[in-house]
């Protein structure tokens, strides 16, 4: 059972890791049931379906799939599949982006441990992924015990999740949002660097301008707990494309500085900006 926080948000389950080449998310489940179920709602076409998304084709070593969330899809290949045992598999999602899962299921005195993780080369929407992987954890969960996963559209809980881990395992947000309780609406978006306060106004100043973004905004900069913490208003009027147009290119934008700051020249890609205004459209439109 995830344990939750006095506001009512569920704490992190998860943990990441930093190394030289990345960042690993893990989570680890204990389950009072045998190995073979566990494996069962792990691989079975008709379970998955229950706890993450419809497969087309079932899951078979060396064979691409296509992964339906719903709204989202996402590719890959399975690079192993040992029977009761293990699961590795590529994700590739809507942006392009391509991590390594590895699943793994042991016997325990009670029952069985699932372990999850999954490689990332970046911290790029890794604080948004864990929390969206617990949530898809704790469905797992209901469907071993036999019961209809219950999931909140709640998208404050999913933020102070991502929060939370940010916190935790200080790692910067990454993903924007629409903020629609103001007149006009804002995009929202918080950033850490690590890097001289003196240095980050200017950063952002060349990034947003060379996105043609930034005259109206208000960009408060402050320094927290070793991190120089930047926070993007910037009022939107034009309905669901323009919010999207304007949060990925506050997305870009962000990360040319950040890449500005750490000594890398920026080249920002055209496919990225089209694939970034794709992944915000559906918030927008639903915002």
């Amino acid at each position: 059972m995830t344990s939750s926080s006095s506001a009512g948000i569920p704490a992190p389950a998860g943990r990441i890791e930093q190394h030289p080449d990345g960042y690993t998310l893990t989570f680890e489940r204990r389950l009072d049931f045998p190995v073979d179920h566990v494996w069962d709602v792990l691989t079975n076409r008709d379970k998955v379906a229950q706890w993450l998304g419809i497969i087309t084709p079932a899951w078979q070593i060396g064979k691409e799939y296509r992964l339906d969330m719903g709204e989202s899809a996402v590719t890959g290949t399975v690079l192993q599949m040992s029977p009761g045992a293990s699961l590795q598999l590529t994700w590739e999602d809507p942006l392009g982006d391509e991590s390594v899962l590895d699943w793994q299921v042991h016997q325990s005195a009670d029952g069985a441990v699932l372990q999850f993780r999954t490689h990332e080369n970046t911290a790029d929407f890794l604080t948004e992924g864990a929390a969206g992987w617990q949530g898809i954890l704790e469905a797992f969960d209901a469907v071993v015990a036999g019961i209809e996963p219950v999931r909140t559209d709640d998208p404050d809980q999913w933020l102070g999740l991502r929060d939370a881990y940010a916190e935790d395992f200080d790692v910067s947000p990454t993903m924007g949002r629409l903020d629609n309780l103001r007149t006009p609406a804002e995009v929202v978006f918080e950033r850490w660097y690590s890097a001289p306060a003196g240095d980050v106004g200017p950063a952002l100043e060349r990034a947003a301008a060379r996105f043609g973004i930034g005259q109206g905004a208000r960009i408060d900069i402050g320094e927290d707990a070793g991190h120089v913490r930047v926070i993007i208003r910037d009022p939107v009027t034009g309905g669901p494309d323009a919010a999207a147009e304007r949060l990925a290119a506050w997305h870009m934008a962000l990360d040319a500085a950040g890449a500005g700051l750490a000594g890398h020249e920026a080249n920002p890609s055209s496919r990225r900006l089209v694939a970034l205004k794709d992944f915000y459209r559906g918030p927008a439109d639903g915002a």
